[in-house]
């Protein structure tokens, strides 16, 4: 850039910013750095993306990517964090100059209406405040007509400026209002009433929500994404149901995993989740819950050998680590299963091993299915960290129940022994001495007494074995335990 160039711009009241192809700042007029609060210093060789509102950050890579292409912008909306955390709406030009590989950028602060709105209870105070939301926020008339909006809904909606400007806020697709929502607006038409709604939008798969408040004889909205949060919420309310009838006796596992299974599903609907079992040798899967998964496959993986490259789930098994498979098709791990699975319109799974807490051993696989090719997300990857641990609570704990159980079964049987089968050869022994006679030892009878005294004390001996070895049993399961 000359001189004169950089002399011209420098006394421009508007603002001024050069930067580099990856969005770094080479220069800025003094304008700019006059209302955002930053020196000189402070500005250069920083990424300008550390200025941006969180909202806009998205819709500010896409300028990048659009200017490579069309070489010039004009009328980008964006909003920009001065040194004191205040926020300004500026209306950007944008080019991108090939001689010297450097975008050129001048910007207009946008004070004098909220995006040619005209209602003058609009203050410029007010004005900032709402630009710098990173809730959605509009204005519609008494015809459905958005009047006023701020960035943040374009970025919710994923609509340019003019593509919301006097469009029917009821024809927004991509917000995927539901009929209680519309009940809600018409209600704050007729009869003045605020209200709140939340809702699933199943355009972007996203929970929103919404409040609605009436402004003479017009309609003031705000949107916010709600959807880690309401996630969150929904989760902890499963695991809790979940652990509450794992700690009844009424419902198997499976029954227990299952709902676990259909309460994630219901939170993602994209998701197709199942829980297959290894067995006690650590070689075959067997299905403990899919709720949503084909029966038919389900049966035909049953009994399926772990190996190095047995699908997803096996193979997570037997590596002990997770498998990620994005494209069910192509990848190797599933040729031998692809066929089962491709007819039903599943693309993808992922598949985490769930590891005992006390050993190596692996209790069974947790996998995820989708009907796309795709990767996980960071939050996907943690709902499924989340989740394994939850399972192998569940598994755990009723494999102790059952463990118990058949314990205090064993116990009741060495019990039962002890207080009958031990007892009657006892009293048998015990009668038949009362009855020797000890004044004549040669009596025939006496010979009589010691042969059923000697075939009682075999039979008392047998019992006393079959104690002894039940004990051995519940103390070696006892180490084999410890041990594990």
């Amino acid at each position: 850039m000359d001189f004169s160039l950089s002399f011209l711009l420098e006394q421009s009241s508007d603002f001024f910013c050069v930067l580099n192809r990856d969005g770094t700042i080479v220069k800025t007029n003094q304008a700019l750095r006059n209302v955002l609060g930053f020196s000189e210093e402070e500005l250069i060789g920083q990424k300008a993306n550390i200025f941006s509102h969180p909202a806009d950050i998205e819709r500010r890579d896409e300028l990048f990517a659009n200017l490579s292409v069309n070489n010039k912008i004009i009328g980008h909306e964006s909003r920009i964090k001065a040194k004191d955390g205040r926020y300004y709406n500026i209306s950007w030009s944008v080019a991108l100059n090939a001689h010297d590989d450097l975008i050129y950028a001048i910007g207009v602060i946008l004070t004098d209406n909220l995006n040619g709105s005209g209602h003058e209870h609009v203050t410029g105070s007010i004005e900032h405040i709402i630009q710098s939301f990173s809730e959605g926020f509009c204005i519609i008339n008494d015809k459905w007509q958005i009047t006023s909006f701020n960035p943040a809904l374009q970025a919710i909606t994923g609509l340019k400026s003019e593509d919301l400007q006097n469009t029917n806020f009821r024809e927004l697709v991509s917000l995927g209002m539901t009929d209680t929502m519309l009940t809600e607006l018409k209600n704050a038409f007729n009869g003045n009433a605020s209200s709140q709604v939340q809702y699933f939008n199943n355009h972007f798969k996203r929970w929103l929500r919404v409040n609605i408040y009436p402004y003479k004889g017009e309609i003031v909205i705000f949107i916010r994404d709600i959807t880690n949060i309401k996630t969150q919420q929904l989760i902890l309310a499963l695991e809790k149901n979940v652990l509450e009838l794992n700690a009844s006796t009424q419902y198997t596992l499976s029954q227990t995993i299952n709902k676990l299974l259909k309460g994630i599903e219901e939170i993602y609907p994209d998701m197709i989740c199942s829980v297959l079992e290894i067995d006690e040798a650590q070689e075959k899967i067997y299905h403990l819950a899919a709720p949503k998964l084909p029966a038919e496959y389900c049966m035909a993986i049953d009994g399926s050998t772990i190996g190095p490259k047995a699908g997803s789930c096996g193979t997570a098994a037997y590596h002990r680590s997770q498998v990620i498979v994005s494209d069910i098709q192509t990848n190797p791990l599933w040729d031998d299963y692809k066929h089962l699975m491709l007819p039903y319109g599943i693309k993808a799974c992922w598949s985490t091993p769930i590891i005992s807490s006390n050993s190596t051993k692996v209790l069974a696989t947790f996998a995820v299915y989708y009907t796309t090719k795709r990767e996980p997300r960071p939050e996907e990857l943690r709902l499924i960290d989340r989740t394994t641990n939850i399972l192998r609570v569940l598994i755990e704990n009723k494999r102790v129940l059952a463990h118990v159980k058949d314990q205090n079964k064993r116990l009741q049987e060495i019990a039962s022994i002890s207080s009958h089968e031990i007892r009657r050869p006892v009293a048998t022994i015990l009668g038949l001495a009362n009855l020797f006679d000890r004044n004549e030892p040669d009596n025939p009878m006496n010979r009589e007494i010691i042969n059923h005294i000697d075939s009682t004390a075999k039979e008392l001996d047998s019992v006393i074995h079959t104690i002894v070895e039940k004990t051995i049993y519940l103390q070696g399961e006892e180490e084999q335990e410890w041990q594990t």
